[in-house]
């Protein structure tokens, strides 16, 4: 099996152990160097298009993540939030060579609902984050995944 089907059925194993919805394929390559006469393999991670795995922040029945999607050749990110039995508040924050700056509104779920922002850029230069409170655990700050 190549490294892209593994990565995408790793990725889809642990969106479905997740409980995530809107769940896409991970990608990522293998590229061979050849230095001297020896091979060297290295990975090499590629942006995939749908669900990033490193952006997911969980409080309690709180679960936050991205998405991601090249729209017109540029790199976009939205954020989802999920709520299992809890209040939850998401936001999408972006920055550029700064501090990070909120972008979308806040978004409100509770009691087994879901919601999304609209894509926004995140191309070169930039980097998007996720974040996310548990309402019902009185969170009084924002936990936020890293920059993707």
């Amino acid at each position: 099996m190549n490294t892209r089907k593994r990565a995408t059925l790793y990725a889809a194993a642990a969106g479905l152990a997740g409980g995530l919805a809107l769940v896409g394929p991970a990608q990522a390559v293998t590229t061979a160097h050849r230095t001297a006469g020896t091979t060297l393999l290295q990975h090499t991670a590629v942006h995939p298009d749908g669900f990033e795995p490193d952006s997911v922040v969980t409080r309690g029945n709180c679960k936050a993540w991205m998405n991601t999607k090249k729209i017109n050749g540029h790199w976009n990110a939205q954020g989802l939030v999920r709520s299992w039995n809890a209040q939850c508040a998401m936001m999408l924050q972006r920055k550029h060579g700064g501090a990070w700056e909120r972008i979308t509104w806040y978004h409100f779920v509770r009691y087994n609902t879901q919601d999304h922002t609209g894509y926004y850029w995140d191309d070169r230069g930039y980097k998007a984050r996720v974040c996310l409170r548990n309402i019902d655990w009185n969170d009084s700050t924002w936990h936020c995944s890293r920059g993707i």
